[in-house]
Parts: structure tokens; sequence; C-alpha cells
């Protein structure tokens, strides 16, 4: 939903007042404050005089790149050298009327530079500042550079993404990543409930070693089980014929979902197989060897005909590029057209839907420094 198409008494947000200063880069505390922006808090993203390396990934649109015109969505920029006297005092500055700090430094840098937690609640006793890094604080590899994939391969989640082989395979989504800004997110509402009610500031610790396990989390308790179920009786690894993947004729691929037995006899008997109703759990493979054949006898439009609205938990895979304009993705208008310094642009809408204050883009991600001056005012006057 744009700011135009908003009632008035919502265009402000849930998080209305709420001032983040965010020194984070890459994907996870800019994720995680752009999360808090949707929700209506005034995001600054402070980066250096280089800028967010986010702004230089490929693909680029308009000088900057398609993933900083998502994740730097209703935030303001500006630039600050935290190595100078100057913009280590106006850094603190802006400190003093922040509720929330928001740095993806590795562990000690932050405290190096002058703007680690210590540092911010000496000015503001009631700050809550978060730090999103590689392995957390506190302990002998909180230092270990890493990225996404490190620590999805670390967690266990890679293991059980592999090609035919048995060799782990890189994802594409960097799940990790948003996963370690999701759980910021959550944890700085807390830490606000918490200082709202009397508690005062605090410091939040986030690795994304800790969010990989968390999204492997359901893998990992079945493999830490008294009797941990085998590789190949695991559903969630295709073990289930009636929960996995299939090709079709035209080299497309559809996933069938039907768990609950309800949703895999109205699959069989309307693929007029009711034969594969019990050879499911009497003998998976072959049901799942049928199914194969009866999926490669047509295209993926074919399918997509006859299953789609059939209530029977069945999707196409969608290659990345038209997932736009799936239907259901339409249908719940997940995309919209809004507008930044590098014109329009049609991004993903935020997943969550409030029905009194509703998350929405109020303004497209910021130029480099684009609101420098008005951030030095608020300072210094």
């Amino acid at each position: 939903m744009n700011k135009a198409d908003m009632p008035a008494d919502a265009q402000k947000g849930a998080l209305d007042g709420l001032k983040v200063l965010d020194l984070s880069m890459y994907l996870p505390g800019p994720y995680a404050s752009m999360l808090l922006a949707d929700l209506g808090a005034d995001v600054i993203h402070v980066e250096p005089p280089t800028g967010d390396l986010v702004r230089v990934i490929e693909p680029s649109v308009g000088g900057d790149s398609a993933l900083h015109h998502w994740v730097g969505r209703n935030k303001r920029s500006c630039t600050v050298d935290l190595k100078s006297q100057e913009g280590h005092e106006l850094f603190l500055g802006l400190v003093r009327d922040a509720d929330v700090v928001i740095e993806g430094f590795t562990p000690g840098v932050a405290a190096r530079l002058g703007v680690g937690y210590d540092d911010c609640r000496v000015v503001n006793p009631d700050v809550v500042y978060c730090s999103i890094s590689g392995a957390g604080h506190g302990h002998d590899g909180s230092g270990s550079p890493g990225h996404d994939i490190n620590y999805l391969a670390r967690s266990g989640f890679l293991d059980q993404a592999t090609d035919a082989a048995g060799s782990p395979v890189p994802i594409g989504p960097p799940i990790a990543d948003v996963a370690a800004g999701l759980h910021a997110a959550v944890g700085i509402l807390a830490a606000l409930r918490h200082r709202d009610s009397g508690g005062g500031g605090q410091f939040i610790d986030v690795g994304l070693m800790g969010a990989a396990l968390a999204m492997t989390g359901p893998q990992i308790v079945k493999a830490l089980a008294p009797k941990p179920m085998p590789r190949d009786r695991d559903h969630n690894l295709g073990a289930d014929p009636a929960y996995r993947t299939y090709r079709t004729k035209d080299g497309r691929h559809v996933v069938i979902g039907a768990f609950e037995g309800k949703f895999w006899i109205r699959l069989c008997t309307l693929l007029e197989r009711e034969d594969l109703i019990s050879l499911r759990h009497s003998e998976p493979d072959k049901a799942a060897s049928e199914l194969a054949g009866i999926f490669r006898t047509h295209d993926l439009q074919h399918w997509n005909s006859l299953l789609d609205d059939a209530n029977v938990c069945y999707s196409p895979v969608n290659r990345i590029d038209e997932v736009s304009r799936d239907p259901l993705v339409l249908a719940r208008q997940d995309f919209e057209i809004s507008e930044g310094h590098a014109g329009l642009l049609t991004s993903m809408r935020n997943p969550i839907r409030l029905s009194a204050t509703p998350t929405a883009t109020r303004s497209g991600a910021p130029g480099l420094d684009e609101h420098g001056p008005t951030v030095e005012w608020m300072v210094r006057g």
C-alpha cells in the first residue's frame, strides 16, 4: 500500500515516533531496520563516506543496487566518518535522542570506534542497542569472519540442500542474513517493551550463526532425537511421495505438499490413480516413481490448469522472474510500484498486514547522504 492510498490516521504507522539509527551494512541489519521503517519508525541509515557496500551489488538501478532499493526504503541516509572526531561527536549527538541503535560490526569494532553500547548508554541510558554479527559476542570465536553461506554450512542447513550426488549446493536466497534481521527486529521490539515498562535500555546480541540454527531447527531436533530419523524416511527430504517435487514434460517442476491424508486421497482420485493411495505408506518409492511418470506426461501449464485450484496442495516451481506474476501473489497484492530517487520501481510489500496501522512504502530508498544536511542540523541546529 502506497502512502497516497492510505487513510490519514494510518499513514504514520504503528511505530510512529520511534527513532532508529542504523550503522549496519549489507543485509541483516538493514533488513531489520527496514521492517521497523515499514512499521512507521524514523530510520536514519548512518553510512560511511563511501556508502553501504550493498549499494554496489549487481544488478544496479539508477546508480544503486536493486537490493538497496528494496532494503533501503522508508529510510533517510547520512554519511558519517566515525573515525573522525567530528563524525564521532555527530553520531553520539544523534544517539541522545534515539530509541534504537543497530550495528553490524565484528564484535569489538564498535567499541574501538567509540560507538559501542557502553559509549551510547553514557549519553542515552535508555537506548536499545542491537549488535548483529556472524557468531555473536562473548566467546573465543566471536571475531571469526563469515557470511550467510558460512553459517548455513555450520548450522547443517546446506547438508539438507544437496544435489543428486549428495553435495551441498548454494541455495540462492540468503536465509541466515534475513533470519538474523528478523530475530533482531523481534529482539528490538521486546527490548522496547521492557524499556517502556520502566526497565531501561539494554544490549541485544544477534548472531547469524544462531539465526541459521533456528532456520535449521526442525531438522536438527529430529537428528538429535534418541532414535534419529534416517534421511531416506524424512518427508522433508523427499521420502514421502505426497511431499516432494516432480518434473514435467517440458522440463519444469511442480510441488505436491499433500501431507494430510485427505489431500493425498483427493490428488490420487483426481489423477484417476486410486491405487496409489495405499502405496504412499506401504511402498513409497513405487508411489513416487508412478507419480513421477504421470507428471512427465504433460507440460507445466496442463498441471497448473488441472491442479492449481483442485485443493490438493499443489504448486508450480516458479522461476524467480515469474514470481511477481503468480496468481496467488497477484491476489495477495504482494508486489507494489513505488517511487524513489531512481524513479518508479517494483518491489515486494511487507508481509505483515496490520488492520489499523498498515505497513507501507512511504518513501523510496534514499541516495547516499541524501539527508545529510538535515541530520546534521538535527544535532547542531
